[in-house]
C-alpha cells in the first residue's frame, strides 16, 4: 500500500441479501447507531456500509471482521484502535445505493460520494452562496440552469473529500478553502488560508462511479500515487 491507494465500491442495495451477516458482525455501538435511524433503508444501509468497511480492512488486517476495534477521534473520523493498526489508513462514505471506502498507508485520505437529487437550480445555488468559498459560488451562480448542478456536486464532492482527509469535520468550514469547481477539468485544490501548505501537498481526484453520482478522494501526498479498484460484492 505504500504509495497506492485501493478505492472499494460497495453495491448496498445488492448486498441487502447478506443484511444479518453484516448485523453480526458489527460492534455493540455500531449496532446502537444502527438501531438509532428511524427509517428501515438508512438502517441497514448504515449497517452494510459499516459492515463492508469492516470486511475490506480484515483483508488488510488479517483479523475477522468483527474482532476489528474501531473508534472516532474528538472529530468523529473512525480509526483503527490496538496495535495492530499497521499504519492503515482509510476512510468512509456512502450515499444512495453506494458505499466507497479509501484505503492506504501513513498517508491521511478521505473519500465522498454523492447521488445527485433532482432539484430546482436555484437551490444548489443558494446552497453554494451560504457555505462555498465566494470563487466557487461565484462560478455556479453565474453557470447555465443546466449545468448547476453537475457543477454543484463536482465542487461539494472535492471539498468533502478534503474535510474528511484531515478529519476536521465542522470545525473546518466549506468557504475557508477552495477548489476548482468545474468536473470538466482535473481536481484540484487552489487556495487555503486556513493551512497555506495544503495547496502544496494534497491531491484531490475524481472517481468514475454509477450514473448520477459524484465522487472525489483527497490524499495528502506529492509523490506519484497508484490507484487500484475493486469491488466488495458479497461477504466473501
Amino acid at each position: 500500500l505504500e504509495n497506492s491507494v485501493h478505492i472499494w465500491t460497495i453495491h448496498l442495495t445488492e448486498n441487502k441479501r447478506d443484511l444479518p451477516e453484516y448485523n453480526s458482525i458489527l460492534s455493540p455501538t455500531e449496532t446502537k447507531r444502527a438501531r438509532s435511524f428511524r427509517g428501515n433503508c438508512d438502517r441497514e444501509f448504515y449497517t452494510l456500509a459499516r459492515g463492508g468497511l469492516r470486511l475490506i480492512l480484515s483483508e488488510y488486517l488479517g483479523l475477522p471482521a468483527k474482532d476489528i476495534k474501531l473508534s472516532c477521534d474528538r472529530y468523529g473520523k473512525p480509526k483503527i484502535t490496538g496495535k495492530i493498526e499497521q499504519g492503515l489508513e482509510f476512510n468512509l462514505s456512502h450515499s444512495g445505493d453506494y458505499a466507497l471506502c479509501a484505503v492506504t498507508k501513513n498517508t491521511p485520505v478521505g473519500i465522498d460520494i454523492e447521488k445527485i437529487r433532482a432539484r430546482d437550480p436555484s437551490h444548489y445555488v443558494r446552497i453554494a452562496n451560504r457555505f462555498f468559498s465566494e470563487n466557487e459560488a461565484d462560478v455556479i451562480r453565474n453557470a447555465p440552469m443546466n449545468e448547476v448542478a453537475s457543477l454543484f456536486f463536482s465542487c461539494w464532492t472535492r471539498k468533502e473529500a478534503y474535510v474528511k482527509q484531515h478529519g476536521l469535520g465542522l470545525r473546518l468550514p466549506l468557504r475557508n478553502f477552495t477548489v476548482n469547481v468545474d468536473y470538466r477539468k482535473q481536481a484540484r485544490l487552489e487556495n487555503t488560508p486556513w493551512h497555506p501548505s495544503d495547496v502544496e501537498v494534497t491531491r484531490i481526484y475524481d472517481l468514475q462511479v454509477a450514473s448520477g453520482y459524484f465522487a472525489a478522494y483527497s490524499i495528502a501526498s506529492t509523490k506519484s500515487v497508484r490507484v487500484g479498484q475493486y469491488t466488495k460484492s458479497s461477504l466473501m
